[in-house]
């Protein structure tokens, strides 16, 4: 597998690498960067996050007791599931690494925010402490093999979801549309019954088909068995997909999607991740309802003896014809922009005048 560093308490070196890219002078010149000094600083962040090892985190979330939920078949990989808040900072930290380098590998995340602002990884300032994050590692290496959240409100507490004062989900501000308009059976639902299916990527090192596989099963069993854990019970799955890619994994955890056409998701180009609407052809936004318990118990243990299976591919085809959920497609309502501030605005701007801490380099 190579060298790799793993993220130790105190090494903050590892985190904070620079304050400029390499073979830039710190002399502050307001000389235009070049495009080799752009290019060079992208590839010294890529590299970075490809030397980074999880291979405590499993042991720290235990010793703790902040793992949620954990799963080991004796295949070489460990998915664990933990909030934000239990996560030790130079985890997570590494967490928000991996997903900005993963996604600028995918041209998903913007190199040029990227460069101007100094990142290094996501803003960390912008994970809420509740939020779940599923994660997939080597056993051998301790790299992340594969990684998804479930984001919470950011509803200080819970609100009606028809409130009209509440919190939007980032996809509702991307595609401009509200939930409310389209649950009209929501009933009681509050925003913190409800999750954004954020990042769900694999390591862009695993070439290997099956393990690729293997490592999707993982993070859809977890997925699965973290829509109901102990205090933190999750009633609607919302997020957006690309058809014929992400969609597939829905369907497969037998849920039944209800995907909303006719948007037009953008988002500032100050916003790191604004190439996602751009760089994609097209991408819709989705809502799903969770099963009751039992079914989730049950759906549970199908996936996790799928990604147990020696042949994740012949368990695939068996899981496909035990479980299947639905699609169906439905036109947006959708409000005008001017109706409500840009929020994907506000953030770009937050995140400019954002500290090393929350995902710039230290200054």
């Amino acid at each position: 597998m190579g060298m790799h560093t793993d993220l130790v308490a105190g090494d903050t070196a590892t985190l904070r690498p620079w304050n400029v890219p390499r073979g830039l002078s710190d002399d502050r010149s307001t000389a235009q960067p070049s495009e080799e000094v752009r290019q060079r600083y992208i590839r010294d962040i890529l590299r970075l996050h490809g030397r980074q090892s999880f291979g405590r985190l499993d042991a720290e979330l235990r010793r703790t007791d902040a793992c949620l939920y954990r799963s080991d078949h004796g295949r070489g990989v460990v998915t664990s599931v933990a909030r934000s808040e239990s996560i030790p900072e130079r985890y997570l930290v590494g967490l928000a690494g991996f997903r900005l380098s993963e996604y600028l590998r995918a041209g998903f995340a913007c190199e040029d925010v990227v460069f101007n602002r100094s990142l290094f990884c996501e803003p960390v300032r912008e994970f809420h402490p509740a939020d779940l994050h599923v994660i997939t590692t080597d056993v051998a290496s301790g790299r992340i093999l594969g990684y998804v959240a479930l984001a919470h409100s950011k509803d200080p507490e819970p609100r009606p979801l028809n409130a009209t004062d509440r919190h939007p989900f980032p996809c509702e501000q991307a595609h401009d549309v509200r939930l409310q308009n389209l649950l009209r059976d929501a009933g009681d639902l509050t925003t913190h019954e409800v999750r954004e299916v954020k990042r769900f990527v694999h390591a862009h090192a695993v070439t290997d088909r099956s393990l690729r596989l293997r490592i999707t099963l993982e993070l859809l069993a977890a997925l699965t068995r973290a829509s109901h854990l102990e205090g933190c019970l999750t009633r609607l799955l919302i997020g957006d997909v690309e058809e014929h890619v992400a969609l597939r994994h829905l369907v497969l955890l037998g849920l039944d999607v209800r995907l909303l056409e006719g948007t037009e998701p953008r988002l500032n180009r100050q916003n790191v991740m604004h190439p996602m609407y751009t760089a994609r052809a097209k991408v819709l936004p989705f809502y799903a309802w969770t099963p009751a318990a039992e079914e989730v118990d049950r759906r549970g243990r199908m996936l996790e003896q799928a990604a147990a299976a020696e042949s994740p591919f012949r368990a695939l085809r068996e899981l496909m014809s035990q479980l299947s959920g639905s699609v169906q497609y439905t036109e947006a309502e959708r409000r005008a922009r001017q109706a409500a501030p840009d929020r994907g605005e506000e953030a770009a701007r937050e995140e400019a005048a954002g500290d090393a801490a929350t995902g710039k380099a230290a200054a």
